[in-house]
């Protein structure tokens, strides 16, 4: 009777999902920062970085391995950790480039692979659930 995500939520669900969340995220990383509120936790920066990655390598996973065909999911994961690598990347460099109130930090990049590391390890452990 157990029931993994994969057949509560369809795999057109989790596509919505999981390409919703990388325009939200797509958008509010190349939005010009304005002068607001500066917040006292440090490295707040990197731990949202963190946290995007991880989630954002959660949802396309959890909609890869929802679809009907059979993947492998070692190399389906070591392409989904590069394709998000390569995203966070490009990123930064927009940032640098083509908005004049961002700037590239490596730092962000640091924060982006530990945040894929996060969610790859989630998503090993909790294959039960998602595969």
């Amino acid at each position: 009777m157990k029931q993994g995500i994969k057949n509560l939520l369809g795999p057109k669900l989790l596509f919505g999902l999981a390409f919703g969340f990388t325009l939200l995220v797509t958008v509010a990383l190349l939005m010009p920062i304005t002068d607001g509120p500066k917040t006292a936790i440090p490295f707040a920066d990197k731990i949202v970085h963190l946290i995007i990655n991880a989630v954002l390598f959660m949802v396309w996973a959890s909609y890869i391995f929802s679809r009907k065909t059979k993947v492998k999911k070692p190399p389906t994961l070591a392409l989904l950790f590069g394709c998000i690598f390569i995203y966070g990347i490009l990123i930064e460099v927009i940032q640098e480039n083509l908005i004049p109130t961002r700037g590239a930090d490596f730092f962000d990049v640091v924060a982006n692979v530990c945040g894929l590391i996060l969610g790859s390890f989630v998503v090993k452990m909790s294959k039960k659930f998602i595969y």
